[in-house]
């Protein structure tokens, strides 16, 4: 009596967790298919698995802040609270992603396939949404989201070549990412498409807050807070009679 009891529990426990999420025959597929474009490039191993763990979540930090650097140099001081507001979001949307990954429990991919190859070490978590893809829709959509404020009140409608090259190389950046977290085994592909989604759409929701954020700018500006938002004026030169 007590092995039956023992063998209910553990079924009870593997039918608690989703083995994959639907469309299943098409995320296992392209898995599967990627997976075995990874066995045929080995060549690429050794920088996937490194651009998978954290080069490109660093590469797009690293994107973000140049972002708000620049912003800060043109003394643009809405778009870096653009930025900020948008940095809040991106911290709300993995705060959210904890939530629906344990309301969907989907297991790993290697927890449910054997023998494909893994090129990262095995995580315990759950696999759906992907937190490296909601970091790069997150951190994605900031840059463009100043990409696209930046062309519209540049004077005389002129672009701003660098920030629209930040913008491209996000792009390029983060979908690359989402593509590494699947080419190395730890994610299938509805994953890191509903973790860029997730990261994306959280970020444009917090960024429809940019009137206050422009008007605590605002306020800020003036005092030594201000120097936080853009870059203050030139040693030497000659402040405004009062």
């Amino acid at each position: 009596m007590f092995v039956p009891m023992m063998t209910a529990a553990r079924l009870f426990a593997l039918l608690a967790d989703t083995r994959v999420l639907s469309p299943k025959g098409l995320n296992t597929s392209i898995y599967l298919d990627i997976n075995n474009f990874a066995r045929r490039t080995v060549w690429a191993h050794g920088f996937m698995h490194t651009y998978a763990l954290w080069l490109g979540a660093v590469l797009l930090a690293a994107l973000f802040i140049a972002t708000y650097g620049f912003t800060w140099w043109r003394r643009d001081e809405h778009a870096a609270s653009l930025m900020g507001l948008c940095g809040i979001g991106t911290l709300i949307a993995l705060g959210l992603n904890q939530i629906v990954g344990h309301a969907a429990k989907e297991l790993r991919p290697y927890d449910t396939l054997h023998h494909v190859l893994v090129l990262v070490p095995r995580a315990n978590d759950y696999a759906f949404p992907s937190d490296h893809a909601v970091i790069a829709g997150a951190l994605m959509t900031s840059v463009l989201l100043v990409n696209r404020r930046a062309s519209s009140t540049n004077a005389r409608g002129q672009f701003v070549p660098v920030i629209v090259a930040l913008g491209g190389l996000s792009v390029v950046f983060g979908l690359l990412l989402c593509f590494a977290r699947v080419y190395v085994g730890a994610h299938y592909p509805g994953d890191v498409v509903a973790g860029l989604l997730l990261g994306a759409l959280v970020v444009m929701v917090a960024s429809l807050a940019r009137q206050i954020a422009y008007r605590i700018a605002d306020i800020v500006e003036p005092t030594l807070l201000g120097n936080l938002i853009r870059r203050p004026p030139a040693m030497g030169k000659a402040s405004p009679a009062g």
